[in-house]
């Protein structure tokens, strides 16, 4: 009993600790992330430590990301600078973040059209994959979670 105790509580640690981890990943590594099929919708907020109104929405999208828990993959795209991680990981932990948690090592802004050739690089930004291969935008910040949930619900059917 107190072996399969220990087993049980080291599982739920290292899955607690793996679901906070931050991967530096290039434009290419991002775009295998982002066209990967889970069979599922897949959210995709690009953020940064420094944009207010990113900071400011990010409350949003933790909860709307456990309502949609078994429904929607989200994926988290810090724009930091390579100087900033340690204060992006500082905001993973202190906001519990969890899920695909990325920050992009991308010099220049050429992939931007890469990403939505309709997209400015401002940020907040937001794109839905829907499983069918349609994409939708949300080129500004969320008002609030329920802007978000109406976003996600208009475009995805439960």
């Amino acid at each position: 009993m107190r072996k399969s105790l220990l087993i049980f509580l080291g599982t739920l640690l290292s899955t607690s600790v793996l679901s906070q981890e931050l991967n530096i990943v290039s434009y290419q590594e991002l775009e295998k992330i982002i066209s990967a099929s889970p069979g599922k919708p897949r959210l995709i907020n690009l953020w940064a430590t420094w944009c207010k109104p990113c900071v400011e929405e990010m409350p949003y999208f933790l909860t709307a990301q456990e309502r949609y828990k078994d429904k929607v993959e989200f994926i988290f795209v810090s724009l930091d600078f390579m100087s900033q991680t340690p204060k992006v990981k500082e905001m993973i932990k202190k906001l519990s973040m969890q899920g695909t948690l990325v920050q992009l090592n991308e010099p220049g802004g050429d992939w931007i059209n890469k990403l939505d050739k309709n997209w400015s690089g401002a940020i907040p930004y937001t794109v839905l994959y829907l499983p069918n291969g349609e994409i939708k935008e949300h080129y500004d910040a969320f008002s609030s979670l329920e802007d978000l949930i109406t976003f996600i619900d208009t475009h995805f059917s439960k």
